[in-house]
């Protein structure tokens, strides 16, 4: 029988200090997730600009009449497959400082590079570079959910979460508008991907000198803040590694319930991201420039639901008015059926509904924000020890759907000012938020899995024996273990 970690926590439990190395690790995670971002959706707009002539008041700066927009903006996800398991379990066994490391400094460099690989290479030239982001950014995810899963303690999960991942708000709240006003004024398109690509190169920078695995690896911690964090988890350094249960993560219903939606999600999600700019431009008439506040304006919106939805989702927990388990299909039913429903009012709007059109779009993202305490945080729930592994699974299903998203657009969208054929992907995108949604409501789980230690099961009990590998005190080990079930 599993039980909430708090009830076995200290009323009085010491915390060090108000502002402690887990919050450093935190703002360092958020800066991180918010320059990934960047860098990945700024050609989602820079594209628009390539490819039109008027686009910029310097008429030197220079255009490409592709036909294969989308297919650019898809060769990301063909990268991002390649390593997000491997990232996940790399991060897992040797750490995730250098996995992300690596992985931004690489990443900053194929950014970079776009602009001059589009002179040289052509269409081709630019796939090539967004294939090399996408696999670099596949240790990201799976590596931060790690960083999570060592450094957020337990009660503080909700806020720790949300407070990282609002990076992804932040990203478009700040490169759109930015992105939009480079390419129209006279630097043109090329300087959005040097000013983003120089930001991932100083994040690497500051990670390189103040990121660090987990608070047992941290030099200066307190022993106050690290006893806190470890106790919250049940877990401290190991002493070996554990070796990841494969099996049981793979066979487990609760991680398949959380895999399908992020997949299905990630379709919805990426369309939102990568094809808005085109489609306010297209069929609504904006210019590039204004496309680009006007997205940037609904992710503002989106990004104030984020900081209401995670104190209330820690408030509900905390009070017991909803089971953690609740909770997340609470918030994964709010933000799954309302994006869809948002998106189909999107698909049956008119030309001459333009305004009405960004405001649907900013409502998809309030709601879409829910998604963050629903099946989002949920691998930390089931598996702070493998939460980058499980992470890393999800992403790549959700990966696949991902590049289905701009392709769909480049095979359906044949005109793209033709608003009947826009409707075919807004439908699509909604039933991807639906069915996928209605599954974790019925399998999902936030009860921390036995398999998290380690565990192996006795096939004449069925009692999980945990072989426990810490170094965590024995009276503290009582504490959140009887006999041979853990108890979190």
């Amino acid at each position: 029988m599993q039980k909430d970690n708090s009830t076995f926590r200290k009323e009085n439990m010491e915390k060090g200090p108000k502002f402690g190395k887990r919050h450093v690790q935190a703002i360092l995670l958020f800066t991180g997730v918010a320059t990934e971002l960047m860098t990945r959706i700024t050609l989602s707009l820079s594209i628009v600009a390539m490819t039109d002539s008027t686009a910029s008041v310097n008429d030197k700066i220079p255009t490409y009449t592709w036909k294969d927009r989308d297919v650019i903006l898809s060769s990301f996800y063909w990268g991002y497959l390649v390593l997000l398991v491997a990232a996940g379990q790399a991060a897992k066994q040797y750490g995730p400082k250098w996995i992300l490391f690596t992985a931004l400094t690489v990443n900053s460099c194929a950014t970079a590079l776009i602009p001059l690989a589009a002179a040289y290479l052509g269409s081709k030239g630019v796939m090539a570079c967004r294939i090399m982001q996408g696999i670099s950014q596949g240790g990201v995810y799976p590596s931060v959910h790690t960083m999570l899963g060592r450094w957020a303690p337990q009660n503080e999960r909700g806020r720790m979460s949300t407070f990282v991942y609002s990076g992804i708000s932040i990203a478009s709240i700040v490169c759109l508008p930015v992105t939009g006003a480079i390419c129209k004024s006279y630097l043109g398109w090329p300087v959005s991907l040097y000013l983003f690509g120089g930001c991932g190169f100083l994040w690497s920078i500051l990670w390189l000198f103040f990121g660090h695995n987990s608070p047992a690896t941290h030099p200066t911690i307190s022993t106050a803040e690290r006893r806190y964090i470890e106790e919250s988890l049940a877990q401290a350094e190991e002493t070996e590694v554990i070796p990841t249960p494969w099996k049981a993560i793979l066979s487990s219903p609760h991680v398949w319930a959380l895999v399908i939606p992020t997949a299905g999600s990630g379709y919805a999600v990426i369309f939102l991201q990568n094809e808005m700019p085109t489609y306010l431009k297209t069929v609504m008439n904006y210019d590039v420039d204004a496309s680009g506040y006007l997205s940037s304006l609904t992710s503002v919106i989106g990004v104030v639901g984020i900081y209401i939805y995670g104190p209330l989702s820690d408030f509900l927990i905390e009070k017991r008015y909803l089971s953690r388990t609740n909770t997340r299909k609470f918030f994964e039913v709010y933000a799954c059926y309302g994006s869809a429903a948002s998106l189909l009012v999107l698909a049956y709007l008119k030309r001459s509904q333009e305004h009405l059109a960004v405001y649907m779009i900013a409502v998809a993202n309030v709601f879409g924000s829910g998604i963050l305490f629903g099946h989002s945080v949920n691998p930390i729930d089931l598996s702070p020890r493998f939460s980058g592994i499980i992470v890393g699974l999800a992403n790549s299903m959700s990966s696949i759907a991902a590049l289905c998203a701009p392709l769909s657009v480049q095979y359906i969208v044949t005109d793209q000012t033709n608003p009947l054929q826009w409707r075919i992907v807004f439908i699509i995108a909604a039933i991807g938020y639906v069915l996928p949604a209605t599954a974790f409501i019925l399998f999902a789980s936030a009860e921390r899995q036995w398999w998290d230690d380690g565990a192996v099961k006795d096939s004449t009990t069925n009692q999980a024996r945990v072989k426990k590998i810490s170094t965590i005190e024995p009276e503290i080990l009582r504490k959140f273990s009887t006999s041979n079930t853990v108890q979190i």
